[in-house]
């Protein structure tokens, strides 16, 4: 596919390094010249210097054949008139970056209209995947699939949980519980795990379970802990904005604590919920404001070492839940390093949706891919097929039957909006949605199959 990316920054030059190993070629369009240098050196892209929405610039950067433009610059506005401009040169399909949350509603009603394929709002983004965790407080992270109708949860497995030592399928038989274990993260090494997978405490894991299930089974995990209703935040940013509007859904006791006095008042006005003036990294402000009674602890400020070291310090005084926003994308591995599980990333998520998209436009023989989703630190991928037709020795053969490649599992089927955890009798039909996972690449649903 022919790509352009508006915009050099940290997000666009993650984006390229996501898109580079899909064989596209990749155009980006900056002022600055050095961060076009720099994306250089580290992707295989071609760089025009000027400004993205200039036409010339945009003629210059083959936008009248391109199929795609990504504006992800630091501006709402240059973006959605990147992506207007590009459509009437010809461009196939556009994707802009609206961060401020007065143009959300716009967005939506608008969309079509400023000849947009797709927005991406970060921030909103992140909040949804908090929102997330806090649902499912035993999870260190949430990942929706199927538009949000199917969700995989990773979690750590505790020493003293139950389940040390024993393989999935004496788990199965145990337990009576429908569930997939998609992969374990042990270590550096990854696993899509076979019946006789013996699952180890440490190990970091990601499973399908129903909705109704999902209790119980953490539960018999030792991994359950009680429902999230007091929650302590530090920062007031867009992610704070949201995951307020989020939170009003349920029933949740929110206090924020943030620096900036203009901060504290909009969302003083807009929101049900206790906003405190103050620097949220002084201990004995956390401490005076209920650190070691709340539920969760989330670190959401506009700075990556503040929200790390606040996190850490909740692990120390006994938080059962920190959850920390890291902007800077090298951070997140580091992090994850010395404890922080539950990390949420506006740049991972921006970069994440957009593969999807780009995924998404590739038709592959008998099936597409609806979307894309990287599980356990980006080492697994989950990928949506859409059935369209029959494929003779695929469909309607119990998956039993089958042969699958190695590294290859099927977590799920979603047939007539039944969503179904699959057994060995189950059977993929026309027009089922199917979640494969797998370690390696694969382009079509037929290559699920050895």
């Amino acid at each position: 596919m022919e790509i352009i990316i508006i915009g050099g920054g940290s997000v666009g030059a993650a984006i390229c390094s996501q898109l580079a190993t899909e064989k596209h070629n990749i155009t980006v369009v900056d002022r600055d010249a050095s961060a076009l240098n720099e994306i250089a050196n580290l992707c295989d892209v071609f760089g025009v210097e000027g400004n993205g929405a200039d036409v010339g610039v945009l003629r210059k950067a083959g936008a009248e054949k391109a199929d795609l433009l990504i504006a992800v610059t630091s501006s709402d506005e240059v973006n959605i008139l990147c992506c207007a401009a590009a459509k009437k040169l010809g461009t196939g399909h556009t994707i802009a970056r609206v961060r401020n949350p007065e143009y959300s509603e716009l967005m939506q009603l608008m969309r079509s209209e400023m000849s947009l394929s797709m927005t991406i709002n970060p921030e909103l983004a992140v909040a949804r995947e908090i929102y997330r965790m806090l649902r499912f407080p035993a999870a260190a992270k949430i990942n929706a699939l199927c538009r949000g109708r199917v969700e995989m949860a990773e979690f750590r497995v505790p020493e003293s949980s139950p389940i040390c030592g024993q393989t999935l399928n004496d788990l199965r038989a145990k337990l009576q519980i429908r569930f997939v274990v998609c992969g374990v993260l042990r270590g550096e090494q990854v696993f899509i795990p076979s019946g006789d997978f013996r699952v180890e405490a440490g190990d970091l894991i990601c499973v399908t379970v129903p909705d109704e299930e999902t209790t119980e089974f953490f539960t018999a995990l030792g991994g359950r802990k009680k429902p999230m209703r007091n929650i302590l935040i530090v920062g007031g940013g867009r992610v704070t904005y949201y995951l307020e509007a989020l939170m009003e859904k349920g029933r949740y006791n929110s206090t924020v604590i943030e620096k900036d006095e203009t901060l504290c008042q909009s969302i003083a006005e807009r929101f049900d919920c206790t906003v405190i003036h103050g620097n949220g990294v002084r201990q004995e402000l956390l401490l005076e404001e209920g650190l070691d009674h709340c539920d969760a602890l989330l670190a959401l400020s506009d700075r990556d070492e503040e929200n790390a070291i606040v996190s850490m310090y909740a692990k120390t005084r006994g938080v059962s839940k920190a959850v920390t926003l890291i902007r800077a994308m090298p951070y997140v591995d580091f992090f994850k390093g010395v404890g922080l599980d539950s990390i949420v990333s506006p740049r991972t998520s921006t970069a994440t949706h957009i593969l999807r998209f780009v995924r998404s436009m590739t038709s592959v023989r008998d099936s597409e891919i609806e979307s894309l989703h990287r599980l356990l630190s980006g080492q697994v991928e989950a990928l949506e097929f859409i059935v369209k037709e029959d494929i003779r020795g695929l469909t309607d053969v119990p998956l039993k039957q089958l042969r699958f490649r190695k590294g290859v599992l099927i977590a799920c089927i979603v047939h007539q909006e039944r969503i179904l955890i699959p057994t060995g009798d189950d059977v993929i039909s026309s027009g089922d949605t199917v979640i494969v996972i797998t370690g390696e690449r694969v382009r079509g649903i037929r290559d699920i199959l050895s």
